[in-house]
């Protein structure tokens, strides 16, 4: 099991060097909105622009990270679902059966 540190500093490192190599300056975790979950955690970030701005076309289009607790790769939380009940789904094993979908398919 993650502690919530060990969780934010793998969620800062998939975006930083994964989902948004391009700007990894503007990462901004906030540790405190860490929740965990029997899955794993969900940490939230924001970017820099966004803060300083508070410009709504600056902000991440999804702000929510999940980091597994066996290990595998942080990824973001699926848009049409709330996180909590994502969580949910992956802690019971009813998340959709076949996600995540493969390609040609």
């Amino acid at each position: 099991m993650l502690s919530r540190d060990e969780a934010v500093a793998a969620a800062a490192e998939y975006l930083k060097t994964k989902a948004f190599p391009e700007k990894p300056d503007s990462v901004v975790m906030l540790p405190d909105t860490a929740v965990r979950f029997t899955y794993g955690w969900t940490v939230r970030f924001d970017f820099k622009e966004h803060i300083d701005t508070g410009d709504p076309t600056q902000a991440p289009f999804s702000s929510l990270i999940v980091v597994p607790h066996d290990g595998t790769a942080p990824h973001f939380s699926p848009t049409n679902l709330p996180g909590d009940r994502y969580m949910e789904l992956r802690e019971t094993g009813e998340w959709p059966h076949g996600w995540p979908p493969k390609r040609g398919h």
